[in-house]
């Protein structure tokens, strides 16, 4: 795939800045920089992992890793963190770093990332985390998947099409303290907050992505309301830029929104 100079620029930076800081070699980087939906192995951190796509294995490096949106603190030496929508693990490796004793349950619901999630972690010798391979959802049923072998699989509602998977209810992990809980579920959020609402007073802090479609009735509203009456305070930044010029309706995307909220008590 052909890059533009100004990515070129904007990669060698990010290369100086950020990537060599976490033992991902120059060739490599390089490598992972000129094909974006490359899958396979690379390092991190001196240790092998596997990646899916590479765009977003390097968008993930930078976002956990440098800026560290997840970044918490914790009294406890081992608080308990639930990952929903782990991935390939590199929010459960970062997560290991800050709190090497930190108790983590992980979800992911893509059978097949979950594996991949399974084995990284096995690779960075992460060998005490609960890894639940189902989609975090309002109750324990079958679901349909649709999957696109990376970051961007979701829920799809009232149709026979896609992966049959096993949803699971994650309130009722919602019954102890949880020192962290992070939701990143591709539009699934909404639903499942708002079936939590009852239970988040056992969460210290939260992060949700909050993912709005084009073709539905935006929530935000309703999931910051539902933060309000739990105690949170909440901050929220751009997660991606779906639109730079909303008024144009230019959006190329099926989300028209995507933002970080960070749910915190003071």
């Amino acid at each position: 795939m052909k890059r533009s100079l100004f990515e070129l620029i904007l990669f060698l930076k990010d290369y100086f800045f950020t990537y060599k800081k976490f033992d991902i070699s120059f060739f490599e980087a390089m490598v992972l920089f000129k094909t974006p939906h490359r899958s396979g192995e690379t390092r991190l951190l001196s240790k092998r992992i596997e990646i899916n796509n590479a765009f977003w294995y390097l968008h993930g490096v930078r976002e956990i890793f440098k800026d560290e949106v997840y970044k918490f603190i914790s009294e406890k030496g081992n608080p308990y963190i639930i990952d929903c929508g782990a991935n390939i693990g590199l929010s459960v490796i970062y997560f290991k770093r800050l709190f090497p004793k930190s108790e983590i349950t992980a979800f992911e619901a893509d059978p097949k990332i979950a594996k991949v999630l399974e084995k990284n972690l096995d690779n960075f010798g992460i060998n005490d985390v609960e890894i639940v391979p189902k989609a975090v959802w309002v109750k324990d049923e079958q679901l349909s998947f649709a999957s696109n072998g990376s970051v961007g699989g979701q829920i799809i509602s009232g149709e026979d099409d896609g992966l049959k998977i096993e949803g699971i209810r994650l309130k009722n992990y919602l019954t102890r303290t949880v020192d962290f809980l992070k939701i990143d579920i591709e539009g699934a959020e909404y639903e499942v907050i708002k079936d939590c609402s009852e239970n988040l007073g056992f969460v210290q802090n939260i992060f949700i992505e909050y993912h709005s479609f084009l073709s539905q009735e935006q929530t935000l509203d309703e999931i910051l309301l539902i933060l309000k009456n739990a105690g949170f305070k909440y901050y929220i930044k751009e997660a991606w830029n779906n639109n730079s010029h909303p008024y144009l309706k230019e959006n190329s995307s099926h989300y028209d929104l995507q933002l970080n909220i960070f749910g915190y008590r003071l």
